[in-house]
């Protein structure tokens, strides 16, 4: 069963309102950094949905003695802070904290803090039995707004000190 959860953290990797194709892809997708603390309610569904995939692929092959495959978790633990994966094929809606919407034109950049309404889905394939986290909707705390460097400029603020190594 899918039920709608709400996560909350602050941005690292953001193709919200623009899709990512590098490497052949096309999705949108954000990496959030939450606590350990404020982590613990998604980690636990997560691995809920995992093990009842478990537990479907040993009533479809009750015989099997070799462990199953895992994918890769939608999160990482760094530590302190775990990141959560979280995506989508289709461009989600994006609002800000007044519930405006925000535009394709408006690049959201990492450092942004966010709530993202997310659907978890477990799946058994090739590389393994998983879950994902699939973007419903997002709406934005602390807008941290980029531009793209299209004109060919340097990316770099002008430097007067030495650096030093």
């Amino acid at each position: 069963m899918e039920t709608l959860k709400t996560i909350y953290g602050k941005a690292n990797f953001v193709y919200l309102t623009s899709a990512d194709t590098q490497l052949g892809k096309n999705d949108y997708h954000v990496t959030l950094e939450l606590s350990k603390e404020d982590a613990q309610e998604h980690i636990k569904a997560i691995e809920e949905i995992i093990s009842k995939e478990v537990s479907e692929q040993h009533k479809l092959t009750p015989n099997q003695t070799t462990p199953l495959t895992r994918a890769p978790k939608p999160y990482k633990d760094l530590g302190e802070v775990i990141t959560f994966k979280l995506h989508s094929k289709f461009k989600p809606k994006v609002w800000d904290k007044d519930q405006k919407e925000i535009g394709s034109d408006v690049n959201i950049y990492k450092e942004s803090t966010m709530w993202v309404n997310y659907k978890a889905q477990g799946y058994n394939k090739s590389i393994g039995l998983g879950c994902t986290l699939y973007i419903q909707s997002v709406q934005i705390d602390d807008l941290v707004q980029g531009t793209e460097n299209a004109n060919g400029s340097c990316p770099f603020p002008e430097r007067t000190e030495e650096a030093t190594v």
